[in-house]
């Protein structure tokens, strides 16, 4: 009788190994955050419009207050033109094809040398989109960093475009 029982266990065991395999395990839905001690949205529950990441004073801006320039995807560096302006890191999702796109930051972090930006793309209905213009987010910053790292919440790479 204990055989039997133990053939039964180890049956269902296997089936439910096989069932995750095919099931939660080949899901392609991954989400991509920012690790626990830099992220300030898992430090302060939610990333403050302004703030401090190290000796990096910071302002997420809102995005009427800022008009994008560029079509590719990626981020570049604004400045005005005057003596001690801030940085404006400005982050693009490229040209899409359907309005009400938005890009919005959702979380920062700061490791001591990098800063780390998670962007979040939505359309109006608040699904992945694709946008005939080019919606943008952008950081204010008061000094650069050594380095910046842009992701999306899928773990998409933002690089610095080039003119």
């Amino acid at each position: 009788m204990n055989s039997l029982i133990r053939k039964i266990l180890c049956a269902v065991m296997a089936l439910t190994l096989i069932t995750g395999i095919f099931t939660g395990c080949s899901s392609n839905d991954t989400q991509f955050f920012l690790p626990n001690d830099i992220s300030l949205k898992t430090q302060l529950g939610s990333v403050p419009d302004q703030g401090t990441l190290g000796d990096i004073e910071y302002n997420i801006l809102s995005e009427d207050s800022y008009t994008c320039r560029e079509k590719d995807c990626g981020y570049y560096i604004d400045m005005l033109e005057q003596p001690n302006s801030p940085y404006f890191i400005v982050i693009t999702s490229g040209t899409k094809t359907t309005d009400g796109a938005k890009i919005s930051i959702v979380d920062l972090g700061w490791d001591g040398t990098t800063l780390h930006i998670l962007v979040q793309e939505k359309d109006a209905s608040g699904d992945d989109f694709v946008s005939p213009y080019s919606p943008c987010c952008v950081l204010k910053v008061n000094e650069l960093p050594a380095d910046i790292q842009i992701h999306d919440n899928n773990g998409k790479v933002f690089n610095l475009i080039t003119d």
